[in-house]
């Protein structure tokens, strides 16, 4: 519905406030009304289609019935600039303006950037950008130079063919999950039944009611059953962003440009633009539209990712054996914490272990801290870069830095520290030996973490056992809300009783003074048992599960240790926190947004029970990575 709608409702309903049916069903007839004009202008409206070939650049409107043809060549060719997208056809005395162009190929004439830029090279009339009145100079050239470094790509991709998959089965991904969708909808079910109560208390006669409360009353509650049935509406319209991805090819539907069905033989390339827009809590929400060309340069599909994680998508393309074309990779490094002191005042120096000192030694100085004050050297993975956290005699931590900035690789560290005698801890190195010796010498049936005997020419130092169980609850500040909202419900449904049956008592409301705290009673007490019964996750060399009764009951869901790339707690849906689990090649294999524990309680558990925590780097799991 337009947005006005609601509000012209209400202001029908408080001014017909004299009659009871006609204040209302008149606005939401009226609120009707506007939404069949809304639906139908865009139907309504003249289409206009665009064409680009050899004959032109030709503007069809009307059912294909008025042409406007808009002719170009290399020597007189198509003009564009940078910044604004401006489309300008050559004449005798200069040029004239044919349109705007859209980045996401939506709006204005329909056409994105890149696409109208090959399209008319494969044409033999090259585009040619320019930099319009008041753009910074320079940007025209850098634009062209990046539009040419993504076509160079495109036709290696369509000479080299293919890549070869990593992951064979199909991949579905799909943006907001049910689970959301159905909170979404819910939300909205429940504004509409509070404008149908308000709606439903005015319509009832009472003999003390006061007419302008009651017109007030039915003029908020039309805007509140206005506004929810509509965005209820929209929401039920709106699809979600579903992705199938596999090496035979790929479908895609999206509320913005539909289904997409490709076959793999038919893509050559596929090429991301990122879309950001900022959320109403201020962070920054990235998307994509991605492109598909076929092995003549030509545009064959364009899909929108909606609310699926980027980063997901694209992993999940290349480990499907797609060529994905950026203008430049982005990395999940993690910088050095900028309070770590000896890396500002030696940031050359190198990460050393001696026999009575840990230091950092550079040729401007050295830094040294006596062993007799660190009690264990900690090894874990974080977003696919190995970290060491240093540990006080008190357990306070000394360090905790990559092993990129400490200059010193995983291997050479934990082999230095045994050597001299250190007590270091790397349980992700551990549970992979573990997990490699059972493939090794246990039958494939046999379970993946099994712990079997080591072979007999295993190394001086035989790795670990993965560690045990380690369970983590959900976060007190979540739990404190069960206590909440159920002593709130209990003395509101408690009031409304005493209130409404007061005339059923000869003590009028006296009754109300046992009755609202049972009513808090109740509701406490009916938090506690859901409260006994929440979940939990169980972490260990096993892998990860969610189980009920606070890790001690049925398993809700679970995933062994080898499908396990990282663990980790982030936003992408509405800025709603969710525990994740990515595979190793950077999918999403678990979502869990309604028991999601503590970041922090889950990090450390993680490396305890040697799993990894932050996002994977893309590629297949294997041993925990050295730098």
């Amino acid at each position: 519905m337009p947005p006005l709608t609601g509000v012209v409702a209400g202001v029908l309903a408080y001014v017909t406030a004299d009659d009871t049916l006609v204040r209302t069903l008149l606005p939401l007839a009226a609120a009707l009304l506007g939404w069949l004009l809304g639906a139908a202008w865009p139907r309504l409206k003249a289409r206009t289609v665009w064409r680009l070939s050899g004959a032109g650049l030709q503007r069809l409107r009307g059912g294909r019935a008025t042409a406007t043809t808009y002719s170009f060549s290399r020597e007189r060719p198509l003009l564009l600039s940078a910044m604004a997208l401006e489309v300008r056809a050559p004449t005798d005395y200069g040029s004239t303006k044919v349109g705007n162009l859209c980045a996401m190929g939506l709006e204005d004439m329909g056409i994105a950037m890149f696409p109208f830029w090959v399209t008319t090279r494969r044409l033999g009339a090259p585009l040619r950008l320019f930099d319009g009145p008041g753009e910074p100079e320079g940007n025209a050239a850098a634009r062209e130079a990046g539009f040419a470094r993504r076509e160079a790509a495109l036709l290696s991709a369509s000479a080299e063919g293919p890549l070869t998959a990593r992951a064979a089965g199909p991949v579905e991904l799909s943006r907001p999950e049910a689970e959301v969708r159905s909170r979404k909808l819910g939300r909205r079910i429940g504004f509409c039944v509070v404008g149908l109560v308000g709606l439903g208390a005015v319509v009832v006669p009472s003999d003390d009611s006061v007419e302008g409360r009651v017109a007030l009353i039915g003029s908020l509650a039309t805007v509140v059953l206005v506004w929810a049935a509509g965005s209820f509406y929209r929401l039920l319209r709106t699809p979600p962003a579903h992705w199938t991805v596999s090496p035979q090819g790929v479908t895609a539907r999206d509320p913005w440009f539909g289904t997409t069905e490709l076959p793999a033989s038919a893509i050559a390339g596929i090429v991301p633009t990122e879309l950001t827009r900022e959320t109403g809590d201020g962070k920054v929400s990235v998307s994509l539209i991605l492109q598909f060309y076929g092995h003549d340069l030509s545009l064959i599909g364009t899909s929108y990712s909606g609310e699926v994680p980027p980063d997901e998508l694209l992993a999940v393309l290349r480990s499907r054996g797609y060529r994905v074309i950026q203008d430049q990779q982005h990395s999940n490094a993690y910088d050095v914490d900028p309070a770590f002191l000896p890396h500002q005042l030696l940031p050359e120096a190198r990460f050393t272990l001696g026999v009575d000192q840990v230091g950092w030694e550079g040729e401007r100085g050295a830094i040294r801290i006596p062993r007799t004050e660190i009690s264990g050297l900690e090894l874990h993975t974080r977003s696919g870069h190995p970290w060491l956290r240093l540990r006080g005699t008190q357990g306070e931590e000394l360090l905790h830095a990559p092993l990129g900035a400490l200059r010193i690789s995983r291997s050479e560290l934990r082999d230095q520290a045994r050597a001299l005698g250190y007590p270091v801890s790397d349980p992700e190195r551990d549970a992979y030996e573990s997990a490699a010796f059972a493939g090794l010498s246990a039958p494939t049936a046999a379970p993946a973490y099994a712990p079997p005997a080591p072979p007999a020419a295993a190394a001086p130092v035989s790795p670990a056992a993965p560690a045990a169980e380690v369970t983590v609850g959900m976060p007190g500040g979540t739990r404190k809300w069960y206590y909440i909202t159920g002593m709130v419900a209990g003395v509101i449904v408690m009031g409304v009783l005493a209130f409404k049956l007061r005339y059923l008592f000869d003590s009028g409301l006296s009754w109300a003074a046992w009755g609202v705290p049972a009513g808090a009673a109740a509701g406490a007490l009916g938090a506690l048992l859901y409260d006994r019964r929440r979940p939990a996750l169980v972490l260990g060399g096993h892998g990860i599960r969610m189980a009920a009764n606070g890790g001690q009951g049925k398993a809700e869901w679970q995933h062994e240790r080898p499908s396990i790339g990282g663990v980790g707690v982030d936003d992408h849906d509405d800025s709603v926190e969710a525990l994740l689990v990515w595979s190793p090649t950077g999918q999403v294999i678990r979502k869990e947004s309604l028991n999601v524990p503590d970041p922090e309680e889950l990090r450390l558990a993680c490396e305890r029970t040697g799993l990894p925590w932050g996002r994977p780097d893309l590629g297949a799991w294997g041993p925990p990575p050295e730098l």
